[in-house]
């Protein structure tokens, strides 16, 4: 941690965590970005999950874009410069407040403190909250 208790990261925990939020909530309005952003810091501080931002991210059967080929093509696109377009500069902005330890997600004018939420899906029972297509628990 820095001094001013802001959370340092590294360019590659930053382009990984702007890779998968692309991948997983690239359609989403910002806050549904930032709330899988901090989805996948929730799980860093928890016990149940990996202790690094790469770990929780490629830990077995967490992701399907680790599965299914979209996030070596998003992090080929970030690391080729292309990540450049409206909706992946959000994506490179909400993982940067959720790398550096932002939890309230305002949503419809609605302040949401998400740092108990470890899931989210477009489908999940007992379902907490939703922003857009997505729901989180």
């Amino acid at each position: 941690k820095k001094a001013n208790n802001e959370v340092e990261y590294t360019k590659a925990e930053l382009r990984l965590m702007s890779a998968l939020i692309f991948c997983e909530a690239g359609s989403e309005p910002y806050e549904g970005k930032l709330a899988v952003g901090i989805v996948v810091m929730n799980r860093l501080e928890s016990k149940s999950f990996a202790s690094t931002v790469k770990g929780v991210i490629y830990q077995r059967g967490q992701f399907s874009p680790t599965r299914n080929g979209a996030l070596p093509r998003a992090l080929a696109r970030y690391d080729a410069g292309k990540f450049t377009s409206a909706n992946e500069k959000q994506c490179i902005k909400a993982a940067k407040a959720a790398l550096s330890g932002e939890k309230i997600v305002r949503y419809k004018g609605k302040n949401k403190n998400m740092d108990d939420y470890y899931y989210f899906s477009g489908y999940i029972r007992n379902a907490r909250y939703r922003i857009s297509g997505h729901m989180f628990k």
